[in-house]
């Protein structure tokens, strides 16, 4: 038998002796003192850190990706399918951990879950960009928000498409413009990557950064098709570092990048690299 949550399952038998021990105590008109405390603190205790306790666990058993998503990844992430098969047993692992370690969220009305699909798209970007990292995390990024169309935010109050806040650990899309980004990228920039490529940064600065760059945004133009007005209209700003685009344009086309910006590409292979 599989356990989805080992947080539940200690849970469980926590919670049956805290209201054993209640009904015990009502039954027999005693007191048990501060012995019914102690279950109760650990149940604070399991609310506290199931996330953690859960993670922990999954990184020993991990959870299957559901076969849609797998069916998804075979026809849409490139890189997923150039990967040989172990690396994509790694990959499916990788997603496996990311989506039960990081919050999803999707913003209206109401605050609720996102869908499972939509979660692991929205995790394809971490998975590429980290595949050789030791951290599958991607720092302490640990709340993905998503609205249905541009937003506005406390920070910037203005429309925009994407928004990574290192001082809360937060990433923020709009659907509208992630998922064709990601699924089309010839056509429409890919804000996943990007806000993954800028928490990248946010979440290791002590890193030896390009940031010297001996390219410029005609070279983006090249590499990915998509002008400059294309993309800040995107992403919603009226400037954006020019590194970050380009590192996104490193991952969503690698073979054009290479060619054309082989110096870049040597640089980014060695930030991006295997520890």
């Amino acid at each position: 038998m599989r356990i989805y949550s080992l947080s539940k399952v200690l849970g469980t038998p926590i919670t049956v002796g805290t209201i054993v021990l209640a009904y015990y105590q009502y039954a027999n008109s005693i007191t048990i003192g501060l012995w019914i405390l102690i279950p109760i603190f650990l149940l604070v205790i399991l609310f506290i850190s199931h996330g953690y306790i859960d993670f922990w666990y999954h990184t020993k058993y991990p959870v299957p990706l559901d076969k849609k998503i797998v069916s998804w990844l075979k026809k849409y992430a490139t890189f997923y399918q150039n990967l040989n098969p172990s690396d994509k047993e790694k990959y499916e692992y990788r997603m496996s951990l990311y989506l039960e370690g990081r919050s999803f969220m999707s913003v209206g009305s109401e605050q609720k879950d996102l869908p499972e699909d939509i979660k692991a798209i929205i995790s394809t970007s971490a998975i590429q960009m980290n595949f050789n990292k030791k951290d599958i995390l991607v720092g302490e990024f640990d709340r993905l928000f998503v609205y249905k169309h541009p937003f506005p935010s406390p920070k910037h109050q203005f429309l925009h498409g994407v928004e990574t806040d290192g001082e809360d650990g937060v990433i923020i899309y709009s659907l509208e413009h992630l998922i064709p980004g990601i699924t089309n990228p010839d056509t429409y920039y890919n804000i996943g990557m990007h806000a993954y490529v800028e928490a990248f940064t946010l979440a290791y600065p002590t890193l030896e950064y390009p940031w010297n760059l001996d390219a410029g945004w005609e070279d983006v133009e090249t590499v990915s098709g998509l002008s400059k007005k294309v993309i800040l209209s995107t992403i919603g700003f009226e400037t954006v570092d020019l590194f970050i685009v380009l590192a996104t344009c490193y991952f969503t086309y690698p073979t054009v990048f290479k060619n054309k910006l082989p110096k870049l590409n040597q640089e980014l292979e060695k930030l991006f690299g295997e520890e």
